[in-house]
């Protein structure tokens, strides 16, 4: 038993250094043979020193030590790798000797992984060698404090629109995007849970507004279902990126709900892949306090999107079908879909490779902001900047600093992050890159020294830094929109919510997001001639929400303002009070109607309905205090410390093919 034990620990050490040993290439992933031999590579610098080079002492150490105990050859060559000079990771591998073989494998397979799906970078260096490499690069500059920007010059952007809604260069713009949007792709940022918001699942199944129900996921896709109907069957494709913790629960929404009338052929998703935290400027890894067999993990940053579109080989094939755009925008940012017709619009009038879709923005406000950046050499770009950098590099250029202009805002529009770019130059950019975006890093220092952690930290990508990847010639600018049309994000839970709103910004809270839809469509509502009162203001939960009234309008009903426009064909012949609830969703057109109380008109494909002659009155839907988590109320609405009590009013659902008139009290005639 001795001889065979001492045998097995002499074959371990020995696979250390016989880099040629490998699995067949027939067992690798796409991406592991580069991953592998990376490796390899560095393994063999460590062979050429010799025997009493660093693989000799690196293997010694750990046979003596008992850590490469009851694994497999290919195991042990994995050990000793991340306990070489060149990943400084032994620090993992403490306790070993007295750990099972099962246990030491589950951390083997999670650095099998990771370093599988970590792209190859411009050097040519992929896997978790890259990363490591390129953390230690940035952990070192972040410690050193340097200025990335210092000697950049800052201005104003000058491809760019600030568009008012509704004027007659808006809707000539929004025409020629909505011409658009059955040859463009969407792609949906979706990696986020809802804890924070108090929400025990992904922030995609949350209701939007609950006057409909519908939540963020159906939505979207209801837009795009809206963009196949007008275009007489053109599907959009959707994308969604998920994460390790929403992949599976976004799949099993899609599938609980028939892909909210999608075909599933349509819909494509793409999981991004953790990457190691780091607990030290050296790179070092850290193991998970409840299990030190599993490595603390964290999001590589939602900049990954571009690596796995390109990875995905679905670029390519959208250019073949024919596609001119992708549009990708947060999980969210409801409000975004009223604007993206317009900005297509804008990106084709100027020929924008990257348009990013902007808001005003208050000075000092805790928004990136979109910048030309001139460097003391070389080309400019337009590119978003973070809004702690900014201030200081205003100042660092003779300026006075992140100020307001005559306008009230700051003269650089507030990114938003939905992007518009033009499919063939993106593709071209990513393949020129292999893939991989640029990183930083953000360590939360202990002290001032910057030598230690408060706690793990990681590197990141962010999609806005796309125009990094663009050729000098490629135009990048912006079209900045009036925040009630366009920006309406759900982030915060309520004591956050409440604490801004104190500040006087927006609370972003699912309930500001549900009261922002609301009044979004009331005013267009008004911008198309109709008459709709504004209700007084509601608190719950110790927040002030303008709820009522409550107007739905699915992206069905419309899907561009001009579109509105012309659903309310009677103008002034519309009126809303302000105790009225009204939801809309389908081929509808408002020709006159007089609503006081609650009317809800879903109508199926194939239906239409004109709504003529029509005089309601009911005693309505009216809103009530709840408390978050109360029994038998859904989660999503709890949350927000109040819902809709629906009793009585008129709610009509036609699924019969056919045209119908809607008059009287809600009484319905098929025509």
């Amino acid at each position: 038993l001795g001889l065979a034990q001492s045998a097995a620990m002499a074959f371990a050490m020995l696979s250390c250094l016989l880099l040629a040993l490998c699995v067949p290439a027939a067992a690798r992933s796409p991406r592991r043979p580069a991953a592998a031999r990376s490796r390899r590579a560095s393994l063999l610098a460590m062979q050429t020193a010799g025997a009493g080079g660093e693989a000799d002492s690196v293997a010694a150490r750990l046979e003596t030590d008992g850590v490469l105990s009851g694994l497999t050859a290919e195991e042990a060559r994995l050990v000793c790798w991340l306990a070489s000079e060149e990943m400084g990771q032994a620090h993992l591998f403490a306790g070993w000797s007295a750990a099972a073989p099962d246990d030491k494998r589950r951390l083997l397979r999670q650095v099998a992984e990771m370093d599988a799906r970590y792209p190859e970078d411009a050097a040519g260096a992929r896997g978790l060698a890259a990363y490591v490499s390129h953390a230690r690069t940035l952990l070192a500059e972040s410690a050193a404090d340097l200025n990335p920007f210092d000697g950049y010059t800052v201005s104003v952007p000058r491809d760019g629109e600030r568009m008012e809604v509704g004027t007659a260069s808006f809707r000539a713009d929004e025409a020629r995007g909505g011409a658009m949007l059955k040859d463009t792709v969407f792609v949906l940022v979706a990696g986020g849970l809802g804890e924070r918001l108090g929400f025990d699942g992904i922030k995609v199944a949350l209701p939007a507004e609950t006057l409909s129900g519908a939540t963020f996921l159906e939505i979207y896709c209801t837009a795009l279902r809206a963009i196949e109907e007008r275009e007489g069957g053109r599907k959009a494709p959707l994308v969604i990126m998920t994460s390790e913790d929403t992949h599976a629960l976004t799949e099993a929404l899609l599938l609980e709900h028939g892909y909210y009338g999608l075909q599933p052929s349509q819909v494509h998703l793409l999981r991004q892949a953790n990457v190691p935290a780091l607990g030290s400027n050296a790179a070092a890894f850290v193991a998970s306090e409840e299990d030190p067999f599993t490595l603390l993990t964290k999001p590589h940053g939602h900049g990954d999107v571009h690596t796995l579109l390109h990875g995905s080989g679905l670029l390519p094939a959208f250019a073949a079908e024919g596609r001119s755009h992708v549009v990708f925008f947060q999980d969210t940012n409801v409000l975004a879909f009223k604007a993206i017709p317009a900005a297509l619009g804008v990106s084709e009038r100027l020929g924008l490779a990257m348009n990013s879709l902007a808001v005003p923005r208050a000075a000092g406000e805790a928004a990136g902001a979109i910048c030309r950046l001139q460097p003391p050499a070389g080309d400019g770009l337009v590119m978003n900047v973070e809004y702690n950098q900014l201030d200081a590099l205003l100042r660092s250029t003779g300026g006075a600093g992140d100020e307001a202009d005559g306008s009230g805002y700051s003269p650089y529009p507030g990114n938003v992050n939905t992007l518009v770019v033009a499919l063939g130059p993106y593709a071209d950019a990513l393949a020129a890159s292999g893939g991989a975006m640029p990183e930083f890093v953000n360590p939360k220092y202990a002290d001032a020294s910057r030598s230690g952690f408060k706690k793990p930290t990681r590197l990141e990508c962010m999609m806005q830094e796309l125009p990094k990847l663009l050729p000098a010639h490629a135009t990048v600018g912006f079209t900045q929109f009036e925040r009630w049309f366009s920006f309406s994000p759900v982030k915060n839970a309520i004591g956050d919510a409440v604490a801004q709103a104190a500040k006087g910004n927006y609370a972003a809270s699912p309930g500001a997001g549900e009261a922002a839809v609301y009044e979004a469509n009331a005013a267009l509502l008004r911008l198309a001639g109709a008459t709709v009162e504004a209700g007084a203001p509601s608190s719950f939960l110790g927040l002030t929400l303008g709820l009522s009234p409550p107007i739905s309008l699915s992206p069905r009903f419309a899907l561009t303002t001009d579109e509105l426009m012309r659903r309310v064909s009677g103008g002034a012949a519309v009126r809303i009070s302000a105790a009225s609830a009204l939801e809309l969703d389908g081929d509808i057109e408002l020709s006159s109607l007089d609503l006081d109380g609650a009317l809800s008109i879903r109508a199926s494909p194939g239906v239409s309905v004109v709504v003529r002659g029509a005089t309601v009155r009911n005693a309505g839907w009216c809103w009530e205090s709840v408390e978050p988590g109360a029994a038998g109320m859904p989660a999503g609405v709890s949350i927000r410390g109040y819902a809709l009590r629906k009793e009585g009013g008129v709610q009509i659902e036609l699924q019969e093919p056919g045209r119908y008139e809607v008059s009287g009290g809600g009484v319905v005639t098929r025509l």
